[in-house]
């Protein structure tokens, strides 16, 4: 049992369904699959023209193009098409669920287009049209920069732990890339050189110089059992932490990081870590050396090379993707990285048990998440 070192009469907290829509695959097994196939973001690039704007590099490299033909808010369809995926895998409606959900922009593209939207701002419209066109119960926003989604992971599993909720929805989307957003990025040195040749996420490479951007929605449904059952998901912990250290960097060491992973990972054998591994030169060395006084061998797998920075979506996109991997006992190729950092750090298509997973996230301001998730 991957949760074998919590109390016998402690509620288990199920995965029962999954969403994800990224540009990758409009739902979570298209977008597996793709990833298993060594597809990334930058092989959109090859039919693009020489002379492109670098700000639309970024647009076009890492929009979903079903979103742009809404009437609505990119972020509100990425997320209710999330929300109908996991929920028909579940076969529960999500007419009247308690909805935790966890974005650092919300629905920012159309802000100055509709009115409600100035007047609730973006999170409260985003959660206001879900709430509307699905029928939603309760609805809370958490906004922990690029730790948003493991927040809201972190917020909902304690309802069911509490007893306040039997089922608890989780959600997240981002679809901000706007073209002062983008350059905003630029400047402060976070993003991968804007070129068509030169625009690759590296992480977990020597050659690392930045990160890709991109779209996405997911969404989990948590429900309280008593009773798991084989092959099931499970949701066997969570931790939040911050540190006031600096708006941007971490502090030396990554202590709060250090904090959570010793109580997440602490005795468990953990198959696969799922690091936020941006890509960027200094994030990627300090966050796997935390990791590993705790999980010195364990493999490990970065998703942003394939599928960009989904900024406050970005852990839950790593969750949904540690189920798949943990279903499929299956770890997706790197092909981006060809001089690990580490010696062990494997760039080819693995195959494994994969029965135990360990998710983490890091934000501006110090926010940092992590969740473990396992295999029944």
């Amino acid at each position: 049992m991957p949760c074998h070192n919590l109390m016998s009469n402690t509620r288990h907290i199920m995965i029962s369904g999954i969403g994800l829509i990224s540009p990758l695959g409009y739902s979570a097994w298209e977008t597996f699959a793709n990833l298993l196939a060594g597809m990334t973001l930058p092989d959109r690039m090859r039919e693009l023209p020489d002379n492109l704007h670098p700000i639309e590099i970024a647009r076009v490299t890492g929009s979903i193009g079903i979103s742009h033909g809404s009437s609505t808010d990119p972020a509100v369809e990425l997320a209710e098409r999330a929300i109908r995926e996991a929920c028909t895998q579940a076969q529960v409606s999500p007419e009247g669920l308690p909805v935790i959900t966890g974005a650092s922009k919300g629905a920012v593209t159309h802000f100055h287009k509709e009115p409600l939207n100035v007047v609730l701002g973006p999170h409260g419209y985003w959660a206001s049209e879900l709430t509307r066109r699905l029928k939603l119960g309760s609805v809370k926003n958490i906004v922990a920069a690029c730790a948003s989604g493991l927040y809201a992971v972190h917020q909902a599993r304690q309802m069911l732990l509490s007893g306040k909720a039997k089922r608890v929805l989780v959600v997240t989307a981002e679809a901000a890339l706007l073209p002062h957003f983008i350059a905003s990025s630029q400047r402060l040195g976070i993003l991968a050189k804007l070129t068509k040749e030169d625009y690759i996420g590296r992480p977990l490479d020597e050659k690392r110089d930045g990160f890709m951007l991109s779209q996405v929605g997911a969404a989990i449904l948590l429900e309280a059992s008593d009773e798991p059952q084989a092959g099931q998901w499970e949701l066997c912990d969570t931790a939040v932490a911050c540190e006031a250290y600096d708006m941007i960097r971490p502090a030396p060491g990554m202590p709060a990081l250090a904090h959570i992973a010793k109580q997440l990972i602490g005795k468990r054998e953990i198959d696969l870590l799922h690091p936020h591994a941006t890509g960027t030169r200094d994030q990627d060395p300090q966050e796997l050396a935390v990791y590993r006084k705790h999980a010195p061998s364990a493999d490990v797998y970065a998703n942003k090379g394939a599928l960009g920075h989904t900024l406050g979506s970005a852990g839950l996109v790593s969750l949904v993707l540690a189920c798949l991997c943990a279903k499929t006992k299956r770890r997706p190729p790197m092909p981006w990285v060809n001089t690990p950092i580490e010696p062990v750090i494997k760039a080819d298509l693995q195959q494994g048990d994969y029965r135990t997973h360990a998710i983490f996230a890091t934000g501006f301001g110090g926010h940092v998440a992590g969740a473990v998730v396992g295999r029944v």
